[in-house]
C-alpha cells in the first residue's frame, strides 16, 4: 500500500506487528493509549496523528508531535479525566523537537525497530539530588519491564547497557536478558542507576565509582531464539542460569579469602598462646 494511502489505523496496526505496544505509541504521540485503541477500532480516524504515525513507522522515532485539538476561541479543548474525574486541559506540547540543550532535566530517546527491538538513550542530570535521576530510575525499569513484556515462547530480550559517567568515561555493562535484568533491579530495591553502578564495580577492576555520578545510560534491546539449554533449564522448573564472574568479581573474592584466612591464622595464634 502507498504510503499516502495508508491510514493512521494502517500505520498503528503496523507499529504493533513491529513489536511495538499500544502503550508505547500512545506515550510517544503523548495521547492516551485508550485514543490509540479508539482509532484501532475504528471508532475514530486519527488523521491528526498520521503524519507523526508515519514518521514513528518510517524511522523507529519521533520529532513532531501531532497538536492538541482547540476550540473556536482558539483555547486547548479539555480532554476526559480518570474515572470520576472532570475534564482536564491538557499542556501542549506540539511542534518539532531538536536536540538542545540538556541543562537539569531528565532526556530519554527511543528508536524503534523491527521485532520490538530498540534503542533508548537517556541523559541524566548530574546531581545526585535532582530530581531527574528518580525519573531517571522510573524511567529504566519502565523500558526494562516492556523488553521482558516483549518476549515470547521462542524469543528473549537481550539487553546490553552503555554507561556514561560525569568525568566522560563511557563503559559497557553485561549483557543481560530483560527478565533477569528486571529481577536484579528489583533485588537491588528498585535502584536501577545503582545496580548499574556496582555492575560496572564489577566488571572493571580498577574502577573508581564513588565520586563520579551517571549521566547516560543507552540500553540496547535486540531479540535472541531461547536456546536448547535455555529451554532445558525451563524444563527443569528453572529459567535462569547462574551468571558467570566477572574478573574483577573473581579478583575481589580472592582477596576476601586472603583475609579471612589470615583472620583465622591470628585467631588460632592468640588460641594457641593461651
Amino acid at each position: 500500500m502507498a504510503d499516502q494511502q495508508r491510514t493512521a489505523q494502517d500505520l498503528i496496526r503496523d507499529l504493533r506487528r513491529k513489536g511495538i505496544s499500544t502503550a508505547e505509541i500512545a506515550e510517544e504521540l503523548h495521547r492516551s493509549p485508550r485514543m490509540v485503541r479508539k482509532i484501532l477500532n475504528g471508532e475514530t480516524s486519527g488523521a491528526l496523528y498520521r503524519q507523526a504515525l508515519q514518521e514513528l513507522a518510517d524511522t523507529g522515532r519521533l520529532t513532531h508531535v501531532p497538536p492538541r485539538r482547540r476550540r473556536k476561541d482558539g483555547s486547548i479543548a479539555p480532554v476526559r479525566g480518570k474515572a470520576g474525574a472532570k475534564p482536564v486541559i491538557p499542556e501542549d506540547l506540539s511542534g518539532t523537537y531538536v536536540e538542545g540543550r540538556q541543562g537539569g532535566r531528565l532526556r530519554v530517546d527511543v528508536a524503534y525497530a523491527t521485532g520490538g527491538d530498540r534503542y533508548i538513550e537517556m541523559r541524566i542530570p548530574k546531581g545526585r539530588t535532582a530530581k531527574g535521576r528518580e525519573q531517571a530510575n522510573a524511567e529504566l525499569i519502565k523500558q526494562v519491564r516492556n523488553a521482558a513484556k516483549g518476549q515470547s515462547h521462542d524469543k528473549q530480550k537481550q539487553i546490553t547497557a552503555h554507561l556514561t559517567f560525569s568525568n566522560g568515561r563511557v563503559m559497557e555493562v553485561n549483557s543481560y536478558n530483560a527478565s533477569t535484568m528486571l529481577k536484579r533491579i528489583h533485588e537491588n530495591g528498585g535502584d536501577a542507576l545503582g545496580w548499574f553502578r556496582e555492575e560496572s564495580k564489577n566488571r572493571y577492576v580498577n574502577l573508581d565509582t564513588s565520586r563520579d555520578t551517571i549521566t547516560g545510560v543507552t540500553l540496547n534491546v535486540v531479540s535472541t531464539a531461547k536456546t536448547t539449554e535455555y529451554q532445558r533449564q525451563a524444563e527443569r522448573g528453572r529459567t535462569r542460569r547462574p551468571r558467570s564472574l566477572s574478573p574483577a568479581e573473581l579478583i575481589s573474592m580472592e582477596e576476601k579469602r586472603r583475609i579471612e584466612e589470615r583472620r583465622a591464622r591470628r585467631r588460632g595464634n592468640r588460641g594457641g598462646g593461651q
